[in-house]
């Protein structure tokens, strides 16, 4: 729901990108600095892994901001599956970085995602299918690359630093990125678009309930369960991207204009399904 509100926002409800920043960075600010004031550094830690938690907000933040402008380039469901194969940039960076070691099982789910990423390039025709790839595909990807590192360093600064202060610190970093993009005219913009009662309501839903909703359930999972568990299924997120996409593109609804011709529908199903499947076996064998 969260990326069908963010699309529908960066493409249609805000006058610019830097706007849409401008009112997203608002509750990261506020829910990352109330962390930073509860959760204590403890006695001992170094600032070599306060850095790092540092260094994840920021990666974080830039991987969000590319998100929302492949988001504004991109149909939601296409966008959301390729975002989603950050697990095999973490797959990878793991085996370079961190001394990891993939089976051939593991390298296999690889080639699976990055068959199902190439595949939501392909656009149905009434001839057939043709490859089309538009500027968003790097932007996508980068998005991609910057959640991988920013897992990777969470994840070192987690072995001095507990869950709260690292939540803080990624929060903080993601709002410090969106902030040093926007100008002043942009929350001049966000004033008058929040006028709007629609644009208001969807923005609320999105960044000020949902999400962070979506963050303390997710947490709250990973504590509770084996986080390959819950990677994995967090994983299945384009899936439901593409149903909610899908439906609010219906006439009746009118949310979004996705194309639903049976081809296109067909090629980004199966695509998705291989994004989903390859990083199901990737985080659980």
């Amino acid at each position: 729901m969260v990326t069908v509100l963010d699309k529908r926002l960066a493409s249609y409800n805000m006058p610019s990108l830097g706007s849409f920043y401008a009112g997203s960075c608002i509750p990261l600010l506020v829910i990352g600095v109330a962390c930073l004031a509860y959760f204590r550094i403890p006695s001992g830690a170094d600032n070599f892994h306060i850095l790092l938690g540092g260094l994840s907000g920021l990666l974080w933040g830039g991987a969000l901001c590319l998100m929302f402008w492949g988001y504004k380039l991109e149909e939601a469901s296409r966008a959301s599956a390729i975002i989603h194969t950050f697990p095999v940039f973490v797959a990878v960076l793991g085996v370079v970085f961190l001394d990891e070691v993939l089976s051939a099982a593991h390298w296999a789910a690889v080639l699976v995602v990055v068959g199902g990423a190439s595949t939501i390039s392909l656009w149905g025709t009434a001839g057939g299918f043709i490859i089309r790839i538009n500027r968003s595909l790097p932007i996508l990807l980068g998005a991609s690359v910057l959640t991988a590192l920013g897992l990777i360093t969470a994840k070192a600064a987690l072995h001095e630093l507990p869950i709260g202060l690292v939540f803080g610190l990624r929060y903080v970093g993601m709002a410090a990125v969106m902030i040093s993009l926007t100008r002043p005219r942009d929350y001049r913009d966000l004033y008058t678009a929040v006028k709007d009662w629609r644009t208001a309501l969807g923005l609320f839903l999105a960044e000020y309930s949902l999400a962070p909703l979506a963050v303390v359930l997710n947490v709250t999972a990973i504590n509770l369960g084996p986080v390959a568990l819950v990677s994995t299924v967090t994983a299945s997120r384009p899936i439901f991207v593409f149903i909610y996409s899908t439906l609010f593109s219906t006439p009746a609804i009118g949310l979004l204009h996705e194309p639903l011709d049976r081809s296109t529908l067909l090629v980004k199903m199966a695509a998705i399904l291989l994004v989903v499947g390859g990083i199901a076996a990737l985080t659980l064998l």
